[in-house]
C-alpha cells in the first residue's frame, strides 16, 4: 500500500519544480518582435509569424554573419509601411529589423521617426539613449530596452535625398552585460 502522504509530498516537490523551471525560461526568453523571440528555429518563426516568407531577391546579412531568411512585407506602423527582416545565424532567430519602405527625404523620415518615438515610449518608457548628428550626414538614433533586448530606432539620410529609417530588435547589450 503507497502511502498517501508521501505521495502528496511528492506531487508538490514536482510541481514546484516544475514551476521553477517554467518560470526560470520565461525569464530568460527574449522576446524581439511580434510574438518572436531570440533563439527561435526557422519554422518556429514560420508558426508565429505566417505570412514571412523567404526574401525575394538579395537577402541581407549583418556584420556578425546573421543572414535574413525571411521578410514580411507591409507591415503597418504609425500610418506608414515598414518591411520586417527576420535575420538568423547558426540556425536561430538574432535579430528582427522593420525598415520603412523607400522614397522618402530625411525631413519626411524624421516626421515618421517622431511618430515612432512616441510609440517606443508607450510601450517601454524612455530611451536609454539619443543621439542626432546632422550635417551632410544626417543621423538620428534612440535606444530602448525591454528586459533583456534592446530596440534601436535609426534615421540616416545625406541631406535631405533619400533616407533610411530602420528598428531593431536584438539582444546585443545584454550579451555584452553577460560578460561583465
Amino acid at each position: 500500500m503507497v502511502n498517501l502522504t508521501k505521495t502528496r509530498e511528492y506531487v508538490r516537490i514536482l510541481a514546484c519544480l516544475v514551476l521553477t523551471l517554467t518560470s526560470a525560461s520565461f525569464a530568460w526568453s527574449q522576446t524581439l518582435w511580434n510574438g518572436t523571440s531570440y533563439g527561435m528555429s526557422l519554422e518556429q518563426v514560420r508558426r508565429a509569424i505566417p505570412a514571412a516568407v523567404p526574401p525575394a531577391s538579395n537577402p541581407d546579412r549583418l556584420a556578425d554573419g546573421a543572414q535574413e531568411l525571411l521578410r514580411l512585407e507591409n507591415v503597418d506602423l504609425v500610418e506608414n509601411k515598414f518591411s520586417a527582416a527576420f535575420f538568423f545565424r547558426d540556425g536561430k532567430l538574432s535579430q528582427v529589423t522593420l525598415s520603412l519602405d523607400k522614397g522618402n527625404s530625411f525631413r519626411t523620415t524624421m516626421l515618421v521617426f517622431d511618430s515612432l518615438t512616441q510609440a517606443l515610449r508607450a510601450k517601454y518608457g524612455k530611451e536609454l539613449s539619443h543621439r542626432s548628428d546632422r550635417g551632410i550626414l544626417n543621423m538620428v538614433q534612440s535606444e530602448w530596452l525591454s528586459g533583456r533586448t534592446n530596440i534601436n530606432l535609426n534615421a540616416v539620410g545625406v541631406g535631405d535625398n533619400d533616407a533610411s529609417l530602420n528598428i531593431n530588435y536584438q539582444v546585443r547589450l545584454s550579451r555584452e552585460a553577460n560578460k561583465l
